[in-house]
């Protein structure tokens, strides 16, 4: 029964005020700790070990998570829907991948950047599964092979720091499950945002330093607490020089410089040049074009609206003009600052924040030079955010993507 799951020290009955969970059967693998939506697409040595158990859907259709007789949530991202031999397989614009599934490079790439950042500081850790090999584009001479799997997730202060833990289900685009959220923890909305932002900001700083680029970082891939996620089109600065050779258009904004701007900048303003197009296209006023994307988020139910937010990911309007604008200044002001605070080096805090008030104050929304004042405080220059389009092209290209062609099918 659901009443009897108890999640961070409340039974689920209690978190089903916070956002409605689908519930469903999964089934776990006691000897690897992975689950699966869909046995029947894996070997029958690992089918005949495997243990029903309640799973919950998490924020996306490719995830579900479970909570373990131990009381810790574990989340798994991939095959949550049956694989399709059909010819025309459906690919999600927001991923770039088949509907449902994960990718082996993508599971491979999130489960290393993962581990990478919570080796330093703790957090979410990953660890990818195959599950099995398919033929995409079967109609094209040889196809290609796709190898996709399983990703786990889990944090690692499910127990002790429950301000920080994971909660997969609840992202921080669901403003209205955020703030039932902060009362079902027992703080203040306001309080739960400075901890995420908080959170946040010293994960980027630490995948920064490091040499990993998000390059997504809407409120959709950052829970609650802080926590990013969904690291599947990363960039590592290892990767850039033989990426810039690929003299693709904008290939040359690809440099640490403007992806550690693209991770800042797409968080708190949106995806600018898609938002433009779609103003052009259907002639609307910037208002006119936000209140049609929160008419959409805001008046269907959070469990039906689950393909809306998908749909609507790469017209990510960002955190600034989707949350925080509606809070008074001076709690703006706390939000931010608690961000700026953890990703800024020490002493350089207090004039980026500066920064940033006066363009926020002087424009009324979150404006280039305002996310250049985060990348380097003394000369602030607004840079051009990385389009979307350039970073996923890349998927299709080497280094990040090996392609095998096969001509003949699978046994």
């Amino acid at each position: 029964m659901i009443e009897d799951s108890i999640l961070y020290g409340h039974r689920m009955s209690e978190w089903q005020q916070v956002r409605q969970l689908a519930q469903f059967h999964v089934y776990l693998d006691p000897e690897t700790g992975m689950a699966y939506t869909h046995p029947e697409f894996l070997p029958p040595i690992i089918r005949n070990r495997l243990l029903p158990k309640l799973g919950f859907e998490s924020h996306s259709q490719r995830a579900f998570f479970i909570i373990t007789d131990s009381h810790q949530l574990v989340e798994y991202k991939g095959l949550v829907y049956p694989y399709s031999n059909d010819n025309d397989i459906e690919i999600v614009p927001a991923s770039g991948q088949p509907w449902g599934m994960l990718l082996k490079e993508h599971g491979e790439r999130e489960a290393m950047a993962l581990n990478a950042i919570a080796r330093r500081i703790g957090g979410v850790y990953g660890e990818y599964h195959d599950a099995g090999v398919a033929i995409q584009n079967r109609e094209r001479e040889g196809g290609e092979i796709i190898h996709y799997g399983v990703l786990r997730r889990w944090s690692d202060d499910y127990d002790y720091a429950y301000a920080y833990a994971y909660i997969p289900f609840i992202r921080l685009d669901l403003f209205d499950a955020v703030r039932r959220l902060a009362t079902l923890e027992g703080t203040s909305h306001i309080e739960l945002l400075k901890s995420a932002m908080a959170r946040l900001g010293l994960i980027l700083r630490t995948a920064h330093e490091i040499g990993i680029y998000h390059c997504f970082t809407h409120p959709g891939n950052i829970d609650a607490h802080g926590n990013l996620v969904d690291f599947e089109h990363a960039i590592c600065s290892a990767e850039i020089p033989v990426l810039k050779r690929l003299c693709l258009n904008g290939s040359e904004l690809l440099d640490d410089a403007h992806l550690r701007y693209r991770d800042i900048d797409l968080f708190f303003a949106g995806a600018r040049e898609i938002l433009h197009r779609c103003q052009t296209c259907f002639k609307l006023s910037r208002d006119e074009l936000m209140k049609k994307i929160r008419f959409l988020r805001e008046n269907i139910s959070i469990t039906v609206g689950i393909p809306v937010f998908e749909v609507l990911a790469h017209l990510n309007i960002g955190f600034y003009e989707d949350t925080l604008k509606r809070l008074p200044f001076c709690y703006q002001e706390d939000v931010i600052g608690a961000f700026v605070d953890s990703y800024c080096e020490s002493g350089s805090g207090s004039e980026v924040k500066r920064g940033i008030f006066s363009e926020l104050l002087r424009h009324g929304k979150w404006t280039p030079k305002a996310s250049g004042y985060i990348i380097n405080a003394g000369n602030p220059l607004p840079m051009q955010q990385i389009p979307n389009e350039l970073i996923l092209k890349l998927w299709n290209m080497a280094p990040l993507k090996k392609k095998e062609k096969v001509f003949s099918p699978l046994h």
